[in-house]
């Protein structure tokens, strides 16, 4: 496995986690589904990165994101209010956004060895492929502000 390949199914779980809060769907589910129509070789240009070549998302990877993002959905969605500005609620927040958010948390939790750096440079890198540099500002202070809370608390 390669980093391309874990930077793909980061991708892919925003997608499957913001299809989730949409439609409420279970985690066998959605798992179900990105494993048909996802989860196999595909032709991927993610900020010229990967230009023509032909990558494979890292399937395991994937599912580990999806299942602890369930086990943990409650735990996320409270970290997430708690550390929003004092008159924001997290349904303010567009959906896309928060589904990176949603993802980049359950990273920090089920690879606790991640540098900042990288899951911070990775989310940043997602969000500007839907939004423009303010949201990726605030996605790269919001993680900092996270990655700490995680780290001191011993979240996972």
């Amino acid at each position: 496995m390669n980093n391309n390949q874990r930077s793909l199914s980061r991708y892919l779980a925003v997608q499957a986690i913001y299809q989730v809060n949409e439609t409420n769907i279970s985690c066998d589910e959605i798992l179900s589904q990105f494993d048909k129509n996802y989860l196999k070789n595909i032709c991927f240009d993610f900020q010229n990165s990967f230009e023509g070549s032909l990558l494979k998302a890292d399937k395991n990877y994937f599912k580990n994101i999806i299942e602890n993002y369930f086990l943990n959905k409650n735990k996320i969605n409270e970290l997430i209010t708690r550390n929003l500005s004092q008159n924001w609620k997290i349904n303010r927040l567009p959906k896309v956004l928060q589904s990176i958010i949603k993802v980049s948390i359950v990273e920090m939790m089920i690879s606790p060895n991640l540098s900042l750096a990288i899951i911070a440079s990775e989310y940043v890198i997602l969000a500007e492929s839907f939004f423009s540099k303010n949201e990726s500002s605030f996605i790269n202070a919001f993680i900092e502000k996270i990655y700490k809370i995680i780290k001191d608390e011993k979240f996972h």
